[in-house]
């Protein structure tokens, strides 16, 4: 975040508006209200409500207003401008914090390391800093960095503002934080109640109210209904078998699980050719619409080894619900391709494994926004990377 975003808040906040503000600091109406929902959306408060008649502070701004006054008067000593203006260039925190985490270990090379990133990246950040407080903050010695004069003298007001930015965070933490506040996660309907799925989603929202006290909703759909839920805001995370390619979204594989085709009269093992389509043929097929990530897996099995012509020899109807396809499986009067463990343990019924290639992979998928980062972060650490079979 640029500290012109706190700086140009507390202005919005003191003076009761965005175009008072502006004014102020002689910058665009625009500049200010963007300042404002950043802040918004980094801290997931609500500080102002919009109206006919401007802006309008919120109890939670009036709350958060003296701390936010604080971290701006630092900013301002920092960079030696009056009340009323914003740097020329204004710095980010996190370049701020990672200058200070420097000086304190008295190594750049050393602070890369700890913080994980490039040496060069952090030596170009310093000098960045450098550039916009108008003069040198670090000496280089034998032994390491030490600050200067006028270095000293930011570190002491960097150090104030990184005490008054934790405090700060915290206090609007507790009406938003993650255990405060109910998430919804969507994912796609477990084939049974004893499968991989429904252990991943159990197991996530025992772990999470257990060891964070966080409370999920947990709602089922297909995955074309799931995205449309994370892009109206119903969802804050899902899970699906698809592997997007938007950059709107983020993904993190979260399990692979092995997918069989299970039926009757089928082969006792995978063969190419008019062998499995004749097999295939002799029931109806049926599997999830397209807009699963079961089916496409399951097309791109049956066109490698059954052929491209399948679609015209074997019946093929569609049934979104996987416990209802494992029942019409069961029954005996169709075949169908799904996750391994729903095969297991139904009588007649002949197993046979896909090859790993066609795995299902199941993707925490969500928007990037630093709500859902947050939320994504809580359900993905702790959790071991998925097994390559």
């Amino acid at each position: 975040m640029r500290i012109s975003t706190l700086i140009l808040a507390d202005l919005a906040l003191r003076h009761g508006g965005v175009r008072p503000a502006a004014r102020a600091a002689q910058v665009p109406v625009a500049t200010v209200s963007t300042a404002m929902s950043r802040l918004e959306e980094s801290l997931s408060v609500t500080l102002v409500r919009r109206s006919e008649t401007g802006m309008i502070p919120t109890v939670e701004a009036a709350r958060l207003a003296p701390a936010l006054a604080r971290m701006a008067e630092i900013l301002r000593d920092l960079y030696r401008i009056e009340r009323e203006r914003i740097p020329a260039r204004p710095a980010t925190l996190g370049s701020l914090f990672r200058l200070s985490a420097a000086v304190r270990l008295g190594s750049i090379r050393r602070a890369a390391a700890v913080m994980g990133i490039g040496q060069p990246q952090l030596t170009r950040q310093i000098a960045q800093l450098e550039e916009n407080l108008a003069g040198p903050l670090i000496r280089r010695e034998r032994l390491g960095i030490v600050p200067t004069p006028e270095g000293s003298r930011a570190l002491a007001l960097i150090d104030r503002l990184e005490a008054e930015w934790r405090a700060f965070s915290g206090m609007a933490e507790p009406l938003h934080s993650l255990a405060s506040r109910r998430f919804s996660l969507g994912s796609i309907v477990p084939a049974t109640a004893h499968g991989d799925l429904a252990r991943l989603v159990a197991d996530t929202v025992a772990r999470l109210y257990l060891e964070q006290g966080l409370t999920l909703s947990v709602a089922a759909a297909i995955a074309e209904e799931l995205l449309a839920g994370l892009d109206s805001g119903r969802f804050d995370a899902v899970l699906i078998d698809a592997e997007l390619r938007d950059p709107a979204y983020r993904q993190h594989e979260l399990s692979r699980n092995p997918v069989a085709l299970v039926g009757h009269e089928l082969p006792q093992s995978l063969g190419h050719g008019d062998t499995l389509t004749r097999a295939l043929a002799r029931r109806p097929f049926v599997l999830q619409s397209r807009r699963s990530g079961l089916r496409q897996c399951a097309e791109t099995f049956l066109d490698q080894y059954a052929g491209p012509e399948w679609r015209k020899r074997i019946p093929l109807i569609e049934v979104d619900s996987l416990p209802v396809l494992v029942c019409m499986v069961a029954s005996g009067r169709f075949n169908s391709i799904l996750p391994r463990h729903a095969g297991t343990g139904l009588a007649g019924v002949t197993v046979l494994p896909l090859p790993p290639g066609f795995d299902q992979s199941l993707h925490l998928t969500w928007r990037r926004t630093p709500k859902t980062e947050r939320f994504a972060r809580a359900i993905i650490e702790g959790r071991p990377a998925p097994p390559r079979r």
